[in-house]
């Protein structure tokens, strides 16, 4: 009986320890250099800077950014809204490219800073069609230049 006893544990204990001795530590420095030979391609665009000044605190523009405003606003509810402050050159909603949907924000040009500035104090934080609107001066210069709005890399 304990013969049987013990060479049972014998086994039981030789094959856990072989089992240990099987395992390699893996390498760090095969994967790094693995990455560093096959980096991925970027787009010629991801470098371009798309703005210029900072987000939190644009400089005062012309061009001044509304967000946050609902689907049904059309840019004359918005030129009606903000040629009260002064010229407007011109009034622009950003559209989803499938969808036509408005996509909540829109960019109001005026004809001089000082309209816009006043534009920006007084209708920032306004109610417009039950949404209450954000104004701010916008960061960018000129529209960006419009994408496919679908992937036209490799198909998976």
């Amino acid at each position: 009986r304990s013969r049987s006893r013990r060479s049972s544990r014998r086994h039981y204990t030789r094959s856990r320890s072989r089992s240990r001795s099987h395992r390699r530590p893996r390498s760090r420095s095969y994967s790094r250099d693995y990455r560093r030979r096959h980096s991925h391609s970027h787009s010629p665009m991801s470098t371009r800077r798309r703005h210029i000044g900072n987000r939190a605190n644009p400089d005062p523009n012309c061009c001044l950014g509304v967000f946050g405003l609902s689907l049904y606003t059309t840019e004359r509810d918005l030129r009606e809204v903000f040629s009260k402050y002064g010229p407007i050159a011109d009034v622009s909603i950003v559209y989803d490219q499938q969808s036509r949907r408005s996509r909540g924000f829109a960019f109001v040009y005026f004809e001089n800073v000082e309209d816009a500035k006043e534009a920006k104090e007084r209708a920032n934080g306004m109610e417009l069609d039950g949404r209450r609107i954000r104004v701010d001066f916008s960061i960018t210069k000129r529209p960006h230049t419009p994408t496919p709005g679908i992937y036209m890399g490799r198909p998976t």
